[in-house]
């Protein structure tokens, strides 16, 4: 007998994003109007902010709206912001436990049959997921642009080399030519408006360059969460010294193609989407 299908409900909307279906679809629609994309891109790997709908859905449409439907799952991979939750367990690495997810626009189905093939069990922890909105802010688009894909969402706390090296090496087993690959990041956290700009062009020129990220966090020239993720689909076999190219930058509602500098606040963040460099 087949065992019950287990759906959990997204906790993050009126938080990041409205709960309400026809306020997200009036938001997506108006973003539509002026952020979507002309050109449609076969491009697979994309890498797009997390924060507040306010700041970052027209970054996340002008995506959505660039990709071709030509691939057959996505993967969703972004950090964990508060490290090491369970500190006793040698993984770094997670997935949730139930097979779907619940969001105001409907639901997104997990690909279980990959999950539970390359996972392991202590792999699988629904609290990374709980603590990180970025994976509900992604679950809404997709469902909207691309509803019948099967979505597998890895929470990832990659450090060093090592971790680096290994989740390289899974991901070779999960992302081909077929796989739309979404890496969630924001390019620096919140500071002082001339350290972000400075450290927000420095992570563009590494991504331009295909640097590793994790060397240049570790001397403070850069601040982005997620570099330990991009070196490591670097290192995969199918994006081998991944280079990019962006495509927007968004700072305290100002949009450009551009890192522009902002100083009339205390603190500020820079999001940035990009694409994979042809």
């Amino acid at each position: 007998m087949k065992n019950k299908k287990i759906i959990e409900k997204t906790i993050h909307q009126d938080i990041f994003y409205p709960s309400n279906q026809e306020k997200i679809y009036e938001l997506i629609n108006e973003n539509e109007i002026k952020y979507k994309s002309e050109i449609k891109s076969d491009k697979k790997v994309f890498l797009l902010p997390h924060a507040s709908y306010e700041f970052i859905l027209p970054l996340l449409v002008n995506t959505f709206t660039s990709i071709n439907d030509s691939f057959d799952k996505i993967v969703i991979i972004a950090p964990s912001h508060l490290n090491k939750i369970y500190t006793d367990l040698d993984v770094n690495l997670f997935t949730p436990e139930y097979d779907a997810i619940e969001t105001p626009l409907g639901l997104i189905d997990f690909d279980k049959e990959i999950i539970d093939k390359y996972f392991k069990d202590e792999m699988k922890c629904n609290t990374y997921f709980e603590e990180e909105s970025s994976f509900e802010q992604l679950y809404l688009l997709i469902r909207h642009y691309f509803s019948e894909k099967k979505v597998i969402p890895i929470c990832a706390i990659v450090e060093n080399s090592n971790q680096s090296k290994n989740f390289s090496s899974l991901l070779n087993n999960i992302i081909d030519e077929k796989t739309l690959l979404l890496v969630s990041a924001n390019a620096c956290a919140y500071q002082k408006p001339d350290s972000a700009y400075k450290k927000t062009n420095n992570f563009i020129k590494a991504l331009n360059s295909g640097e590793r990220l994790l060397q240049l966090q570790k001397k403070n020239i850069i601040d982005s969460c997620a570099c330990g993720i991009i070196d490591s689909i670097a290192k995969t076999k199918i994006y081998k010294n991944l280079c990019w190219d962006i495509n927007l930058v968004e700072i305290e509602k100002e949009i450009s193609k551009e890192v522009i500098e902002f100083d009339s606040t205390n603190k500020c963040v820079y999001h940035v989407s990009a694409s994979i460099k042809d």
